[in-house]
């Protein structure tokens, strides 16, 4: 079995919200307006409601509130929407994995977290269309949620021996299984028809040196990804009386020069000479992305608050 076919042999598993569909396609299309746009965002009032208060949250910080849809693709742009709303359907594509498998609150704060940090961080590298960054970073680690669903056992044996040795999981996971969850990542954007770079720059997290076409993206989701596994170490284990997901990133920004410095001893060397991204940016990073934590993960993922402490 390949990561393509875990895919396809569960379209319907995997498929998107049919209003997340529409607005990807109207996208990509050159004649859509905004008011075409809103128009189809605005049939799902709950998605309607949460795409406003995220665009007038933290995140943006923009000058005055956006009461619409449209007024929200004028400011923002289009191509930014089409992203918050991947982001905040993709939760509903996997709700159903039982809680035992996965603490699914933990996953949705390292994955937001990630994201933030990654925007952040292509910002400070002048990336074109920073936005980008964070639906990478938000959807880094997704194809281990398909895995979980399809190869249960296999996918949790493969967590366990990385916990108890210093390899990477994506090797790890290639000998016990076939292939990694950043390759079924990448398979699973392609079928919901995310641009190739995106996925690359997933299939590539864990290994950026790899990456032919999407080097510095994929350097900059495992620059973030490696910040936010230090950010999180001081969180206390699932069933403990002080287990609490959030408390490790939203005061990062009270560690954060202690943060900087042990990931930059675990960042792979070529991705800090590829993106220049110094320790003090990381450091500056992980302020900005511990201000807007709470506000965006509430807002794309108010179910993760329901997990089970």
């Amino acid at each position: 079995m390949t990561p393509q076919d875990l895919v396809t042999r569960n379209v319907r598993l995997v498929s998107l919200p049919e209003v997340c569909i529409q607005v990807q396609a109207l996208a990509d299309s050159s004649h859509t307006t905004a008011d075409d746009i809103a128009d189809v965002v605005s049939k799902d009032t709950a998605l309607t409601t949460r795409l406003l208060k995220l665009v007038n949250s933290a995140y943006f910080s923009l000058p005055r509130k956006i009461d619409t849809v449209s007024r929200a693709v004028n400011m923002i742009g289009m191509r930014e929407l089409r992203n918050l709303t991947l982001a905040a359907s993709a939760a509903e594509v996997f709700s159903n994995i039982p809680p035992d498998l996965i603490d699914m609150a933990g996953f949705w704060q390292h994955s937001v977290y990630t994201g933030l940090l990654a925007r952040n961080l292509a910002q400070c590298c002048n990336v074109l269309h920073s936005e980008r960054l964070f639906t990478a970073g938000l959807l880094h680690d997704v194809g281990r949620l398909l895995m979980l669903m399809k190869v249960p056992e296999e996918t949790a044996n493969a967590q366990a021996l990385r916990l108890q040795s210093k390899r990477d999981i994506c090797e790890i996971e290639e000998d016990l299984i076939g292939f990694s969850h950043a390759e079924v990542g990448e398979a699973l954007l392609l079928h919901w028809n995310m641009p190739e770079n995106l996925c690359a720059s997933i299939r590539y997290h864990h290994n950026p040196d790899a990456a032919e076409n999407a080097h510095l993206e994929a350097a900059i989701v495992h620059i973030a990804d490696q910040v936010t596994h230090c950010a999180q170490e001081s969180k206390d284990p699932l069933g403990s009386p002080f287990y609490d997901p959030y408390g490790a990133l939203l005061d990062s920004d009270l560690n954060s020069e202690s943060i900087a410095e042990q990931a930059v001893q675990h960042v792979q060397p070529g991705a800090l000479q590829l993106t220049h991204i110094k320790e003090q940016q990381i450091i500056d990073c992980i302020g900005k992305s511990s201000a807007a934590f709470n506000q965006v993960l509430d807002l794309l993922y108010p179910m993760a608050w329901e997990t089970p402490r």
